[in-house]
């Protein structure tokens, strides 16, 4: 029989998806040496089985949900970073050609004795090179543009409106609004995801104006007109990345929930001599 005792974070799943009381009879029917229990056992077992696969396919659905918002963010993204660069292609073209030209009249002028001449080309030369670099800079943040995709699964993270595309599971909001093993200030999953955002610059703090404004940013939605930049697109898939990353975890304790799973039935008594 598989090691009754769970690990930490598969035990705190389970009390998380309310599985932990269905698991902790399992195992006091199958610590003990009558059968005569054996079909709560496999009534129990077979709850166990689908509770836990059913949490299972509700995680793989809000995974699911998250690759193709990931991929269509990306599509966005990818056409703005095409755009943008060759915007800045045709600038640096430009500059180089301005400023070749100018130089080397600048130059040739300089040989000669129209010096003022080649002094004003020289001064022309440099000014337009200067505003040619300002406008690259200005480019260089690329392109504006409102996404097109009706799933934000980072919506009821940050309790933003959602419909019916953005909401995942109960099983797997409740798993995210649970408490981090081990955590050292008692931060639920989801708290800690946001603050990890928070210290790495996907995000101001949210209570702030800024943040308020860059999470309404991410979060929104076909119709409200809100374009997105190129720098925006990257933060929303990398928190994408980093809440499915974080529901792995949760398939992990699934896994080891099913193991722990008896697979053996205790056996019936042997029949004792008819009186």
């Amino acid at each position: 029989m598989p090691d009754t005792d769970l690990p930490l974070s598969a035990e705190q799943t389970a009390r998380a998806t309310g599985m932990l009381p269905l698991f902790d009879r399992i195992r006091e029917l199958s610590s003990e040496s009558s059968s005569e229990n054996r079909w709560e056992l496999f009534f129990q077992r077979q709850q166990a089985l689908m509770e836990v696969t059913s949490a299972s396919l509700e995680v793989d659905a809000a995974t699911g949900q998250m690759d193709v918002e990931i991929a269509e963010t990306r599509e966005l993204q990818n056409y703005l970073t095409t755009h943008r660069d060759s915007q800045v292609g045709r600038l640096n073209l430009v500059s180089i050609a301005i400023g070749g030209t100018a130089g080397t009249a600048s130059s040739a002028l300089g040989l000669t004795t129209h010096a003022r001449a080649a002094s004003v080309t020289g001064i022309v030369a440099g000014s337009a090179t200067a505003v040619l670099s300002l406008i690259g800079l200005r480019i260089s943040e690329g392109p504006k543009r409102e996404l097109e995709v009706k799933s934000n699964m980072l919506s009821e993270l940050f309790d933003r409106p959602a419909n019916d595309r953005n909401v995942y599971s109960k099983v797997v909001a409740t798993f995210m609004n649970s408490p981090v093993p081990g955590d050292p200030d008692g931060l639920t999953r989801q708290q800690r995801l946001i603050r990890g955002w928070v210290q790495v610059g996907r995000i101001p703090e949210p209570e702030s104006a800024k943040g308020h404004e860059k999470i309404v940013q991410i979060t929104s939605m076909p119709g409200e007109k809100i374009k997105q930049t190129i720098g925006d697109l990257d933060d929303r898939q990398a928190m994408l990345y980093d809440f499915r990353a974080r529901l792995t975890h949760m398939k992990r304790d699934l896994a080891i929930l099913l193991g722990s799973i008896p697979s053996e039935m205790p056996m019936n008594p042997l029949p004792g001599p008819k009186p």
